[in-house]
């Protein structure tokens, strides 16, 4: 059922990216971590790079609707194998993020309760809640969920403006751009602060993905991923140079090292606010509830993708009558149970405190997701040159070669970064080989996925020859590489 409108799908991708939780956590680990002032600079190159990506993958999204963006993307461009590693790396990162969420909601909502009440809550049975409130969204239509979610994102953003009227206000020093100076940008923490701003914008990709629930896809998908970018882009960066501005621009890496997150909060508790400090507090945790739904729901329409060619268990490909993939959400919560389980089992075993969700889980879940994203968006760029240089003639060549070659260096050029720079990202001298087991888990879930591809090919051709398409294997439209007519879209 096609319900869903421009603003919806909005909704839902901004929602992924959790804006406070990035401005008010995310910004201020850039900030510490890189030791770089440039992070606004930052937030607005990534933010250039990943529009230029849009445009190419915009434009496969009109050629080849599937609620699996990069899994039939891929397979389009470069192979139904790499097709399927793409999208086992597509699940693994997503449902690593997700697992980082669901840690840190647990951890900030026991941690707010307890300030504010003075009772304890274990972080596991906050978790569990927010688990609980998903699994019952993920089995609604995506319209009801973006609604909910839309509410949400408006009261966090009115969050951040108040923190960037009263940082203008007040700055500490003065207004300046010295946060905008390419000098701010360039130096041994470069990697790491691009690690950090590109994270941002994970799940940008994901308006594709309700292509098959968007109303007038052709239209709808390349605007919401337009107004997406220009919104998170614009927002992070001048939220970020706001943050420079309210301790000062010389001081900002200082104060973030210092502070960590509590430099948002502690700002406008300095400003005479002190009062609405814990609600906002409890918007971090509506934020952070917002990108684990909208998470989850790319999760689920991803297993749905692929239950629906039978590449995984059949059954995972079934839908409502509103859309929803049931039984995909369904198996996604039953593994979100089994995660935060895991995780309560491993803090108890390790022995460690109560800060075990964020400091561990969270850091390293959310690396390791970060990592598979800019890998899949450098895959995909380089799938989308290759489909359109099969195809030509459809397109200006701005959209099927520009576009994707500055994308394929820019994204090329921030993988290896990133690589160079993961032991900072992990902040700890003695895990030191978790800079080498981290990257290598994700690219092997990737290799995986290839494998399963090269035995589908001998074992079951029928199913092989139907990846990416979009349908069963005995109602497929048509062959993944081919651009499908105007009346196979509809």
């Amino acid at each position: 059922m096609r319900t869903l409108k421009t603003h919806n799908i909005v909704f839902l991708v901004i929602a992924a990216a959790a804006p406070l939780t990035v401005v008010s956590a995310g910004v201020t680990a850039a900030y510490a971590t890189s030791g770089m002032p440039g992070v606004p600079l930052g937030y607005l190159l990534c933010g250039a790079l990943v529009a230029f990506f849009s445009v190419g993958f915009c434009a496969m999204a009109k050629e080849i609707p599937n609620t699996a963006a990069f899994f039939s993307y891929v397979s389009a461009g470069l192979g139904k194998s790499h097709g399927l590693a793409a999208s086992s790396l597509a699940i693994v990162s997503y449902t690593a993020m997700q697992i980082a969420l669901y840690c840190l909601l647990g951890y900030t909502a026991s941690s707010l309760f307890e300030s504010i009440v003075g009772t304890y809550i274990h972080w596991a049975v906050w978790a569990l809640i927010a688990l609980s409130l998903v699994a019952f969204l993920g089995i609604k239509s995506a319209d009801a969920t973006s609604r909910i979610l839309g509410v949400l994102l408006f009261l966090e953003s009115c969050a951040i403006v108040f923190f960037c009227v009263l940082a203008i206000r007040n700055p500490a020093d003065g207004l300046s751009i010295g946060t905008l100076s390419p000098s701010a940008l360039i130096g041994t923490g470069t990697g790491t602060l691009l690690a950090f701003t590109i994270a941002g914008f994970m799940g940008i990709e994901s308006s594709a993905m309700y292509s098959e629930e968007a109303i007038n896809p052709e239209k709808t998908i390349p605007n919401a991923t337009l107004i997406s970018i220009l919104i998170i882009s614009g927002f992070y960066g001048f939220s970020s140079w706001s943050i420079a501005q309210s301790t000062g621009e010389s001081q900002v890496v200082d104060s973030a090292q210092e502070s960590g997150s509590d430099l948002f909060f502690n700002f406008i508790a300095s400003q005479g606010y002190e009062s609405i400090v814990p609600l906002i507090q409890l918007l971090l945790v509506t934020s952070l509830f917002a990108a684990v739904t909208a998470f989850h729901n790319s999760i689920s329409r991803y297993l749905m993708a692929l239950g629906r060619e039978q590449v995984i268990w059949k059954n995972l490909g079934t839908t409502s009558e509103n859309g929803a993939p049931v039984a995909a959400s369904l198996f996604q919560s039953c593994f979100g149970l089994f995660a935060i389980a895991t995780a309560l089992l491993a803090q108890k075993l390790s022995g460690y405190d109560e800060s075990f969700p964020s400091a561990i889980v969270f850091s390293w879940m959310s690396n390791a997701g970060g990592f598979g994203l800019v890998f899949l968006l450098l895959t995909t760029s380089v799938s989308v040159y290759f489909y359109f240089r099969k195809h030509k003639g459809l397109y200006p060549v701005f959209v099927t070669k520009v576009a994707p070659t500055i994308a394929i260096i820019g994204f090329g050029t921030m993988f290896v970064l990133i690589l160079a720079n993961f032991e900072n990202l992990i902040g700890d001298a003695e895990l030191w080989y978790l800079v080498f087991v981290i990257p290598t888990i994700i690219l092997l879930c990737g290799v995986a996925g290839f494998v399963r591809g090269e035995l589908l090919k001998r074992s079951h051709p029928h199913i092989y020859s139907n990846i990416g398409s979009g349908h069963p294997p005995a109602k497929a439209a048509c062959r993944v590489g081919q651009p499908l007519s105007r009346k196979t879209l509809n």
